[in-house]
């Protein structure tokens, strides 16, 4: 295919138009080499303009370093959270359920509601451990479990506030804590009430640093228990060491603070064998507590149920609510760097007026002034959002070794730093290139 292109020649003896047949995928070759041509010239000459101003480059891109930094750890801090709650919602162990006196996930955002819960609720205690093992007892495994805070001793060595649970025999199968050494508790000890208990790695290498825990005897408050059990460490969250901690059978825990000190915690799960899906045991868990309160069908529940699903489903939301807070309020930093970024082209504009219209007397068009501020724009911006990128990315590093937090910088927040900054840049950037490409050639060259 060709395309006829028309020259007029006057110094043509018959004064006709000279035409050449020039062939089409030629000419649009051409204006593709023309046009990129254009645009590695624009890169040039805003990235020349940036090295030449080093310093004003660097101060003006200081809003955007902020902002980005600003808004990728807040990012992270939020995968953090969400992480976190996974990892505690992941002790509960697959297809097992929590039956608590109330939860929090049952009253998110209303506080009151929450502490009356916690006061008018009846406890959950061994009678209804007892009444949902017969109803519910031929498909599920039924545990408890009970918390205190009291001090441990063992001859001069001693751990305040440790977390003293009382469990039933079954809780191995019902929770994540293993028995590295020793054996577990059982139901004898339970029905009998006796003083022995498991113990976490943590007590077992303060209390016990120079001997073999096993056997010996320990005390917790002011009654004496004799090891059994050393559990396998279970490392730590948030920080915090999971494995200190000590075990003793409900029975005892309900003959040392009493029968109905406080409410007890249940966990349900499918027993062995029994073909029950994970998402059931949430129902039958209700279907059992409901006929142990005799509720009737209109009746609200008296007790909360928390599955490692609910909890990452409230967490989620939490999360998406506090995002949807936080976000906007850092993103004022990216705008205040955004309108750094505007002054300092406008400045930039007003100070190269004269090399603006030498451009543009020589040939240069107005979309070429157009793209280079813009092009200058991004590329401070771009640069802003790289550099901030790199320091929230450290932050982020160091906050996780240091907190044990669970703290990690999202692969979305990364592109969306670019994506941001370069959006800032432009946008920002538009009203000083709009002012430089609109500059008249001749009144710019008056410039001094």
């Amino acid at each position: 295919m060709f395309k006829n292109l028309t020259i007029n020649k006057s110094e043509t003896e018959a004064g006709d138009p000279i035409r050449f047949a020039v062939p089409v995928q030629a000419h649009k070759s051409y204006r593709i080499r023309f046009g990129f041509s254009r645009w590695g010239e624009a890169f040039r000459v805003a990235a020349s303009a940036i090295l030449a101003n080093r310093l004003r480059s660097s101060l003006t891109i200081i809003g955007v370093v902020i902002g980005v930094a600003v808004v990728t750890f807040v990012a992270a801090l939020l995968e953090g959270a969400q992480n976190y709650i996974k990892q505690t919602a992941s002790s509960l162990g697959p297809g097992i359920a929590r039956i608590e006196k109330a939860s929090f996930q049952d009253f998110l955002g209303d506080a009151q509601s929450f502490a009356e819960a916690l006061s008018k609720r009846p406890d959950i205690t061994i009678e209804d451990i007892n009444g949902l093992r017969q109803r519910i007892g031929d498909r599920m495994e039924i545990g408890a479990q009970i918390d205190a805070a009291l001090p441990a001793q063992r001859g001069n060595n001693s751990l305040q506030g440790i977390a003293v649970q009382g469990v039933t025999a079954n809780i191995a199968a019902l929770s994540t804590i293993k028995i590295a050494r020793g054996r577990d508790l059982t139901d004898f000890d339970d029905e009998n009430r006796r003083p022995v208990c498991v113990i976490g790695s943590d007590v077992d290498e303060f209390l016990f640093p120079d001997r073999e825990a096993l056997g010996q005897i320990m005390k917790l408050g002011s009654a004496e228990y004799e090891v059994i059990g050393i559990a396998a460490p279970r490392g730590s969250s948030f920080g915090a060491s999971q494995d200190g901690f000590v075990l003793i059978p409900l029975g005892t825990f309900a003959k040392v603070f009493g029968a109905r000190s406080r409410s007890i915690s249940m966990l349900v799960k499918a027993k062995p064998g029994v073909d029950v899906p994970n998402e059931q045991v949430e129902e039958i868990a209700r279907f059992g507590m409901r006929a142990q309160r005799r509720l009737s069908y209109g009746d609200s529940d008296n007790f909360s149920i928390i599955t490692a699903k609910s909890v990452e489903a409230v967490t989620g939301l939490l999360t998406r609510i506090v995002g949807s807070v936080l976000y906007p309020l850092t993103g004022i930093a990216l705008a205040v760097g955004g309108i750094v970024v505007m002054n300092m082209m406008l400045a930039s504009v007003t100070e190269r007026t004269r090399e603006i219209g030498i451009r543009l007397a020589i040939g240069a068009r107005r979309k070429d002034i157009l793209a280079q501020f813009l092009l200058e724009s991004s590329l401070l911006t771009l640069a802003g959002g790289l550099v901030g990128m790199m320091i929230s990315t450290g932050l982020v590093w160091v906050s996780a070794k240091l907190s044990g937090f669970p703290i990690a910088m999202p692969l979305w927040a990364l592109f969306a730093a670019v994506l941001i900054s370069c959006v800032v840049g432009i946008v920002f950037g538009v009203f000083p290139a709009r002012r430089a490409s609109r500059l008249s050639p001749i009144e710019a060259l008056r410039k001094e």
